[in-house]
């Protein structure tokens, strides 16, 4: 008698289990799909902000603030404004004391000519469009033209 109720029992569990895994495997993996993409929207990082988080973000701060005295802002600004003086900061870097908006900084911007003309132009291109600029970006034949002369 104990073994037969012990089958009945394996049978029944084994039976209740299949069911619900069938149910929900038949209702389709659509279903599941359209309410992840509906948690989950693509995001859309910009190129630029990888090499920032890298190699700028230590100086000039997460959002671009800079150190005072130290390292100027990324907000809108003339270097940051200007294409070519921006391109030719980041390819050789800069030494000395700056007078910007009324404050004076003197840091070292060491060269970044380790950097593809692809990561310099992706990476100010990220600036001049944040921290509150609203600037057109910058090429990567910007860049090359740039480092060669």
């Amino acid at each position: 008698m104990k073994y037969i109720a012990s089958i009945l029992l394996v049978v029944s569990l084994l039976s209740c289990r299949q069911k619900p895994a069938q149910k929900l495997a038949d209702e389709s993996a659509p279903a599941a799909t359209v309410k992840m993409e509906k948690l989950h929207p693509a995001t859309t990082v910009h190129p630029g902000k990888k090499v920032y988080d890298q190699y700028c973000k230590v100086c000039h701060q997460q959002e671009g603030q800079g150190i005072s005295g130290v390292f100027p802002p990324l907000t809108p600004n003339r270097f940051v404004r200007d294409k070519a003086q921006f391109i030719d900061l980041v390819l050789n870097g800069m030494k000395g004391e700056i007078e910007l908006d009324g404050e004076s900084y003197n840091g070292v911007m060491l060269p970044h000519k380790q950097l593809s003309d692809q990561q310099i132009a992706d990476v100010i291109s990220y600036v001049r469009s944040s921290f509150g600029n609203e600037l057109e970006g910058v090429t990567k034949d910007e860049v090359e033209a740039a480092r060669q002369n």
